[in-house]
């Protein structure tokens, strides 16, 4: 590995540039980036498939309730769920997409059992922090509460899940984004050893300074909320163009909520995690100057191969 050859030029950019890039960094690796999104999300569209599926049968639920509803109000319930839900388990299940990332910058491609070998080496770190911390198992659980309870209250569920899953866990990501790149790039310790050394950092005091410009974070996470909408819309759109064309349907129905509507969350997840890896480069250039950093450290290298 040669730090000064870098696949993607370490310089500072804007956030349109970022963005821009993002769609260019998805074009050239996607045959290596789509295996490992999908098998992290698998497991996860699974479980969401098998646990919401009960509360999609919005008429028989009106008629169990006892409580005054409509069909609408159980159906808002289950879109708002699946984003939520898909929102919180995106870090999580797309880690082998930031690990590959990480080591595409520098001209090497992991194959998808050396990807695999790096999440199963550091699953308890993320188990606890992107799992618990940030909601991506919190998520199951709910789920799961409401899978057994598939009628109680759709309006007091929706408000609920709002707060839990927007208010709190989407400020946590805003203001701290980095937590993948943290456990699988850095391998930051949770912990360090009661004599650590000069350069090793725990994962919260390393977090802590990474994310020291959490107000610039905070707007650009909202900017991209705000494009997540717009692609999550058109795409939904043009799904229901497609069926409409396709077999003369042309409402929502059953394969938009069970199908296309979690695969569009799916793949804007996928492009999130993308545009949130470049972001974390383009912090540590203008925190820490990585650029001047790399380039050094290529010299001492050299230096050293011709000294040893």
């Amino acid at each position: 590995m040669q730090l000064d050859r870098t696949a993607i030029v370490i310089a500072q950019r804007s956030a349109d540039e970022l963005l821009d890039l993002s769609l260019i960094v998805v074009r050239n690796y996607w045959v290596k980036l789509v295996p490992i999104a999908l098998l992290g999300a698998l497991p996860f569209a699974l479980l969401n498939f098998i646990l919401l599926r009960p509360i999609t049968d919005y008429e028989q639920m009106v008629m169990a309730s006892r409580d005054y509803t409509t069909t609408e109000g159980f159906h808002l319930r289950y879109l708002w769920t699946m984003v939520c839900m898909v929102f919180l388990q995106a870090p999580m299940a797309m880690a082998g997409v930031t690990y590959f990332l990480g080591q595409a910058v520098f001209i090497e491609e992991p194959s998808l059992k050396q990807v695999g070998g790096v999440l199963a080496r550091r699953w308890f770190p993320m188990m606890l922090v992107l799992g618990i911390v940030r909601g991506a198992l919190v998520s199951i659980g709910f789920a799961l509460w409401l899978y057994m309870n598939p009628i109680l209250y759709p309006e007091w569920q929706i408000v609920l899940y709002s707060l839990l899953g927007v208010v709190i866990f989407f400020l946590i990501r805003s203001f701290r984004p980095f937590a993948p790149e943290v456990l699988l790039l850095e391998r930051c310790p949770l912990r360090v050893s009661s004599k650590p050394t000069a350069t090793e950092q725990s994962f919260a005091k390393r977090s802590s300074w990474l994310h020291a410009s959490s107000g610039d974070l905070f707007s650009v996470q909202m900017g991209v909320s705000f494009i997540s909408v717009i692609f999550i819309l058109a795409m939904c759109a043009g799904s229901l163009f497609m069926i409409g064309v396709l077999i003369g349907v042309w409402q929502w129905g059953w394969w938009m909520d069970l199908i296309f509507f979690p695969l569009v969350l799916w793949m804007m997840a996928f492009w999130e995690a993308v545009i949130r890896f470049l972001l974390y480069l383009n912090t540590r250039i203008r925190l820490e100057g990585w650029e001047v950093y790399l380039r050094l450290n290529a010299e001492l290298q050299r230096l050293l191969e011709v000294n040893p």
